[in-house]
């Protein structure tokens, strides 16, 4: 039965659909309204009959759910104009409370509630009572669903409160977001939320066409016949009732049905009542039946519903969660990282040359892991050069480096900049200059720690591994390259670097010699008084040098005219990715294809700023794209 034929089928749902149309209200939380109000009307003595253990109540909760702004109000309030009778509303109190409404009052002359509607427009306020320490909120409303007794008995009489069962109507509305309505489905195993029928207060068909009010259902009830002891039992017309009462009885017994619709049965025959009362009858017909079947479809679809976004909103909790932990972690890392460079950096000034071991014994536990990371990125930037002994490998400032507070990294050697600019000056000559100043603080603060690690690698040289012939034009790669810290050397007063090494290269051919290994080049050349960082740059934009191999922390060169670079640099490799690309990519991403190409993060992180990548967002959301001049290069 589709939706339209349910509110086709008689002419007071064809009411309550006109009621809900005529103040734009969602049609199926007003009928429920209604349903809640129609039950709500009639007296505790009104029950169903006794098919399986003794007769069970009417007394009915149902949820009205939307995301917030979804009118749950508003289906409530048009539910009263399409059922006008008297009935008395209340507000959630706690567990006791409830039982309070319908205890007899020891007052004369006042008149008994047996018969109330507990409103909760928001579920928040539920939730918060019910998780109070001692809170019986949940227990009370299970047993009220049932009709049994309530409240409880203290050694006070003042404060013992005991509703008898069947001796009042309790009916519940509760407005609710999905998100929101953990307060009754963590209670699932103890029932809470089979208890309920859900409804959705929002139409995705709702007409905006504009309708008269209609006439307000007739709210009289049946005419009641009580038996014996007073109590007044709906009768179903239907075999079929019965025998599906008995079926879904024996199915639970027997462990077949679903937990979460344990109690399925009991709330289609409250519908099917219900639906009898607002037709001014006492016995369920074949169509009130039929009808409340169409209703728990509804109230299952809903309840299905609500638990798919509550596993949403919980999975955005966790997500946000762990990416704020991600956050965290990544920022007190950096800062670490940045930590430790500033101190290998000053201890390297203090004692001129260290081993690993001793940089490691001098930091503090809580950023020591962070001491050879921070060593890797100054000997790429530059900044420190490794030296190979014996036993492993000893570390000591670039000439003309100090790590001292307040020193700064100079070039001397280029005629554009003076020992002493700024940064900023440098910077502001980066067309014409390869030279740089950076300031190196060995306790900063934080601010002093970022912007520390900004410089050193808007100032770092090539990486012997990664940086020979980055880009095979000599002139424009070396005024277009970034900025790099370089020694400060006494310029030589015979030939310039790059004449030495052609004209070495060129002796090493004519002694029959092909390919060499860079470090004993740079040997020779630092023999001959030219600074390493000179040399390495001359090498660079020489065209008899390219990239042949690495044989560990050694490159190999093959030496001629028209080499290619068998090996391509970080910065290449990253400049080429990203190009392919296309667009902004996360830097999560970058890190991870750099790791598969057999980049290391800290070289990729290096090479990004070599090779002037934007970047955009802050920790692990930020973004990478090909800066526009690069790309424009690239082509």
């Amino acid at each position: 039965m589709t939706t339209d034929e349910f509110f086709d089928a008689t002419p007071e749902l064809q009411t309550i659909r006109q009621w809900a149309r005529a103040r734009y209200a969602a049609e199926w939380a007003v009928f429920g309204g209604v349903l809640l109000r129609v039950a709500a009307t009639t007296g505790p003595e009104v029950q169903l009959p006794g098919v399986i253990g003794g007769r069970a109540s009417l007394n009915l909760l149902c949820a009205f759910v939307a995301p917030s702004g979804g009118g749950k109000g508003i289906s409530d309030k048009v539910a009263r104009l399409a059922w006008p009778a008297p009935i008395v509303e209340r507000p959630i109190g706690s567990g006791e409370g409830i039982a309070a409404t319908f205890v007899p009052p020891k007052k004369e002359g006042i008149e008994p509630i047996t018969k109330a509607i507990i409103n909760v427009p928001e579920i928040d306020t539920l939730a918060g009572i019910a998780s109070r320490q001692g809170s019986i909120l949940l227990a009370q409303l299970k047993s009220a669903a049932m009709g049994e007794q309530l409240g409880q008995a203290n050694s006070s009489e003042a404060t013992t409160r005991i509703v008898p069962p069947h001796t009042y109507r309790l009916c519940m509305s509760v407005g609710a977001q999905p998100a929101h309505t953990g307060v009754l489905f963590n209670d699932t195993t103890g029932g809470t939320p089979q208890r309920f029928l859900w409804f959705l207060t929002t139409d995705p068909d709702m007409p905006s066409d504009v309708t008269p009010d209609p006439e307000p259902l007739n709210a009289r009830l049946p005419f009641w016949r009580p038996d014996a002891d007073g109590v007044i039992e709906i009768v179903y017309g239907p075999p079929e009732i019965t025998e599906t009462i008995i079926g879904a009885h024996i199915a639970r017994q027997r462990g077949q049905e679903d937990a979460l619709d344990g109690h399925a049965m009991l709330t289609r025959l409250k519908v099917a009542a219900c639906l009898a009362i607002l037709h001014h009858r006492s016995t369920v017909s074949e169509l009130d039946w039929q009808l409340s079947g169409v209703v728990m479809e509804v109230s299952n679809r809903t309840r299905d519903w609500v638990v798919a976004e509550s596993k949403k909103a919980d999975r955005r909790k966790i997500r946000d969660r762990a990416i704020g932990r991600a956050v965290g972690e990544e920022f007190i890392a950096d800062r670490k990282l940045d930590r430790a460079k500033a101190a290998v950096m000053r201890w390297l000034d203090q004692h001129e040359e260290l081993p690993m071991s001793d940089l490691r014994k001098r930091a503090r536990s809580d950023w020591r892991d962070q001491v050879s990371a921070a060593v890797t990125e100054l000997v790429d930037s530059g900044a420190v050069v490794e030296i190979e002994v014996d036993r492993g490998h000893r570390y000591r400032l670039t000439e003309g480096v100090h790590g001292g507070r307040g020193s700064t990294l100079e070039n001397p050697s280029s005629e554009t900049v003076d020992p002493g600019s700024t940064v900023d000056q440098i910077q502001a000559s980066a067309d014409t200059t390869h030279a740089a100043t950076a300031e190196f603080s060995a306790e900063p603060e934080l601010s002093s720690y970022i912007s520390m690690s900004e410089t050193l690698n808007q100032s770092s040289a090539l990486n012997p591994e990664e940086g020979i012939h980055a880009d095979k034009t000599a002139d424009s790669a070396t005024s277009k390259s970034p900025l790099r810290a370089v020694a400060d050397p006494t310029p030589p007063t015979t030939m310039t670097a790059r004449q030495w090494i052609d004209a070495y290269v060129s002796e090493l051919l004519d002694g029959g010699e092909t390919t060499v290994e860079s470090l004993e080049v740079y040997e020779a050349g630092k023999a001959a008084g030219y600074k390493l960082d000179n040399l390495r740059q001359a090498a660079k934009s020489s065209s008899l040098i390219s990239v042949a191999a690495r044989k560990g922390s050694v490159t190999v060169w093959n030496l001629g005219t028209g080499g290619e670079n068998t090996i391509v640099s970080a910065e290449e490799w990253l400049t080429g990715w990203l190009r392919s690309t296309g667009g902004w990519v996360k830097a999560a991403d970058v890190y991870a294809a750099g790791l598969a190409a057999g980049y290391g993060r800290d070289t990729v992180k290096s090479a990004s700023v070599r090779a002037e990548v934007d970047k955009r967002g802050q920790s692990i959301a930020t973004e990478w794209s090909v800066a526009p001049a690069v790309v424009e290069r690239g082509a």
